[in-house]
């Protein structure tokens, strides 16, 4: 990948990093109100967006992505600079 592949490959894994925290955010609202109105211990939103079927979105899934979201954005970040540091 040339840089400004990496660049938009970067722009692209922030813009899922702040939607999954603004996701897991809205999670951590709706479980607050549902243990003081409903005492749910489990919490599911399901969205049909990118899938035909439903499918489970839990807190921990919502965490597991951003984890890997995370290191992703790390590694482009790491090919960016190694290929400026290459360039100079």
């Amino acid at each position: 990948m040339d840089l400004e592949e990496l660049n938009n490959k970067k722009k692209e894994l922030l813009g899922q990093i702040n939607a999954y925290e603004e996701l897991q955010s809205g999670l951590e609202y709706i479980m607050r109100y549902n243990r003081e109105n409903y005492a749910n211990e489990k919490l599911k939103v399901y969205t049909t967006a990118y899938e035909p079927h439903l499918e489970e979105i839990t807190e921990s899934n919502v965490a597991d992505i951003l984890e890997q979201l995370t290191n992703n954005l790390l590694k482009v970040s790491e090919e960016i600079n190694h290929i400026k540091m290459s360039a100079k």
